[in-house]
């Protein structure tokens, strides 16, 4: 009989304090996550922070927070109050607190920014505990945490030397040309780092813009990078790996990053998919300074190995616009037969086109 009742009390006892742990105390409870930048580049390491806030006069026996987040965020350290379930794509996030009444306790998680893009965290599961390690109510949150990794950047040396001395003669070239000895070809629309001298006035007052001199030999200190998205070549029957993409926009974006250190003005061309732009091909046209290179680093996190116009019919367009005078550095992982003559053609109208092929590079370093 005893038995009995003793097994009553703890029956009851169990009851009430499961119903003492339900969803009423998860709302008293705050949570919010965070990282330490809103952007790195890839290969450092940031912090991911964690705070929770209990609220209420009940001391919270467990509280676990699982998030589902994409795996190319790599946590460095485990413990016993973190635990990380890796997938190919995903990641099982999933963090234990124990919290006394009105007590607020942070966290900071090592992240390493394994590879480039935008990485979000759009929710979160929060899972109550009771008094004997059940668990007991949950709540699913959104969660605003989100983190752009750019593309890895290399240092000048790690440039091809092709590559370094075709940057080193963009950037300087203007001081080749002497504006006065060459006759005028038209106008164009100022941009930053124009200078005065060249406003022309009388077009300005008409148009209502302003618009500078354009010289009929003068080259602009300008440099545009076209980018190749095309995972497959035809003409030799074999397909780029995805590493080799991601190798392609770290050469872009550090010759970008270089010369507009140096102060000259970068353009990009792209032929592939990005995430939110509808455009085809993306075309950003030559700016300078560092607001100009963070935009382009944000467009490349966002570059997706999708092919949307091939690069034969964008060098096309390119040549049959009349284009001359342009600087154009052309980063691929391979060039067909018919891609080199387009090339050539450009050469041939007076621009000044490098390629920067990737199984060159290989084939050099092995």
């Amino acid at each position: 009989m005893i038995i009995v009742w003793l097994l009553t009390i703890f029956a009851v006892l169990f009851v009430l304090q499961r119903l003492l742990f339900n969803r009423r105390v998860l709302r008293r409870v705050a949570y919010e996550r965070a990282f330490s930048e809103p952007h790195a580049f890839a290969g450092e390491t940031v912090y991911m922070l964690e705070r929770i806030v209990n609220r209420q006069w009940m001391p919270l026996p467990w509280l676990r927070v699982e998030t589902m987040m994409p795996s190319p965020l790599q946590f460095k350290n485990q413990n016993a109050e973190l635990a990380i379930s890796s997938g190919q794509l995903l990641q099982n996030h999933a963090s234990l607190f124990s919290l006394a009444p009105f007590t607020k306790v942070v966290r900071k998680h090592e992240v390493v920014c394994v590879r480039r893009g935008v990485y979000r965290v759009p929710s979160l599961s929060l899972t109550l505990g009771d008094l004997t390690g059940a668990p007991g109510a949950t709540d699913t949150r959104e969660s605003g945490c989100a983190i752009t990794v750019f593309p890895r950047l290399k240092e000048a040396r790690q440039l091809p030397l092709s590559a370094r001395k075709w940057m080193q003669s963009a950037i300087g070239m203007h001081e080749a040309f002497r504006e006065d000895h060459y006759e005028m070809a038209g106008v164009r629309p100022y941009r930053s780092g124009d200078s005065l001298k060249q406003v022309n006035w009388s077009a300005t007052a008409k148009t209502g813009h302003t618009l500078v001199n354009r010289r009929e030999t003068m080259v602009d200190n300008d440099v545009t990078i076209l980018l190749n998205a095309e995972l497959y070549d035809a003409s030799e029957n074999r397909r780029i790996q995805p590493a080799d993409f991601e190798e392609a926009i770290s050469y872009a974006a550090s010759v970008a990053r270089h010369l507009l250190a140096s102060g000259g003005k970068v353009g990009l061309i792209y032929n592939g998919k990005v995430e939110g732009e509808s455009a085809v091909p993306l075309v950003l046209e030559p700016r300078a300074g560092r607001e100009h290179l963070y935009r382009m680093l944000h467009l490349m996190a966002r570059f997706e190995a999708v092919t949307r116009r091939e690069l034969g019919y964008v060098l096309e367009e390119m040549a049959a616009s009349g284009m001359r005078g342009t600087n154009l550095l052309v980063v691929s992982a391979f060039l067909t037969p018919k891609q080199e003559q387009l090339i050539d053609r450009l050469r041939q109208a007076g621009n000044r086109v490098e390629r920067l092929l990737l199984y060159r590079e290989k084939e050099a370093s092995a």
